[in-house]
């Protein structure tokens, strides 16, 4: 048996499902994180690791404490972080 995470970051918001690979989906969640920007201009937009942790942190808990199965135990480790959300004004953003 392996319980997997699957996690959707979009603009506004991420979406955590879980799956067992026995029984299926054992449930999902989601969280909001904000949009930031800047009343001076108007294009500027960003957003910020710490929420979209704290998003991802919310959205995870949801279907855990919903269920009692091996999925309450579950450990969540990225791989990577995500991104900035904006390097407006770099030249060097299209390298990374």
């Amino acid at each position: 048996m392996a319980i997997v995470a699957g996690v959707d970051f979009g603009t506004l918001s991420v979406r955590v499902t879980i799956v067992d690979t026995e029984r299926g989906r054992l449930g999902s969640g989601t969280a909001e994180y904000a949009l930031h920007r800047r009343k001076d201009d108007p294009d500027h937009a960003t957003q910020s690791h710490e929420d979209h942790m704290r998003a991802l942190a919310e959205a995870t808990r949801k279907p855990l404490r919903r269920r009692t199965s091996p999925a309450t135990r579950l450990l969540l480790w990225p791989s990577t972080p995500p991104a900035p959300a904006s390097f407006r004004g770099r030249k060097d953003a299209a390298a990374r």
